[in-house]
């Protein structure tokens, strides 16, 4: 009796093509993204079209660098990733040079100097994050308070000004728009012997988590 050959399972494979896989991503972080900017304000969309911009501009001076074609590799759409991922970790209102610093150590030395994409050992998105975390501690402590906190949110213009001028407009201060992330709101408290059921009365924090963090984890 003939046998059949059959293949090994899985039977559908998956998309191999570099380029529709980063586009598969980018579309997961959609609702993420759409949260974010409900919560926390149009600067989360400033913050993801800076960073999109160095690192393009980034991976293509690299690219030209290392003799590799420009338009092949930027059509892969693996440095937008690794951009967007970045501006989704980072305040909304951070100062522009931040995430230029960041995408500099992102593209630069944790996806160029070990080969580009596929050879690098660590994410490039999060190194970046490292690097500036480190180096910025201030900056990237400044996190708005959620909407529906009672705290206005500030307009386009406002927004704009301070990410490209690096503090606020005259009329604020960050004590007045300011807020400890509830990770420090528990650090803190907890320090103080409160008890959980107390900290979690405090209005920052919802029915699971951070109010506003506990959605956009949910997307």
């Amino acid at each position: 009796m003939k046998r059949f050959d059959t293949a090994t399972a899985p039977y559908l494979s998956p998309p191999r093509d570099v380029q529709r896989v980063m586009l598969l991503v980018l579309l997961a972080l959609l609702p993420g993204i759409a949260a974010q900017l409900w919560f926390f304000g149009i600067g989360v969309a400033a913050q993801i079209i800076l960073a999109t911009i160095f690192a393009l501009g980034i991976e293509a001076a690299m690219l030209r660098l290392r003799g590799k074609p420009v338009k092949p590799f930027l059509g892969d759409l693996s440095v937008v990733v690794t951009a967007v991922l970045f501006a989704l970790c980072i305040p909304p209102l951070a100062p522009w040079w931040v995430s230029l610093i960041a995408m500099l150590a992102a593209v630069a030395l944790a996806k160029h100097l070990y080969g580009g994409l596929g050879h690098n050992l660590f994410n490039p998105a999060m190194v970046g994050f490292a690097v500036v975390l480190v180096a910025f501690p201030f900056e990237l402590s400044q996190w708005l308070p959620p909407r529906g906190l009672g705290h206005e949110a500030l307009s386009l213009g406002d927004s704009l000004y301070t990410i490209f001028m690096g503090h606020l407009p005259p009329a604020q201060t960050w004590d007045t728009i300011a807020q400890a992330t509830p990770l420090d709101v528990v650090r803190n408290q907890a320090s103080a012997m409160r008890t959980l059921d107390e900290i979690r009365s405090d209005p920052l924090f919802g029915d699971f988590g951070g109010r506003g963090w506990e959605w956009i984890a949910n997307f």
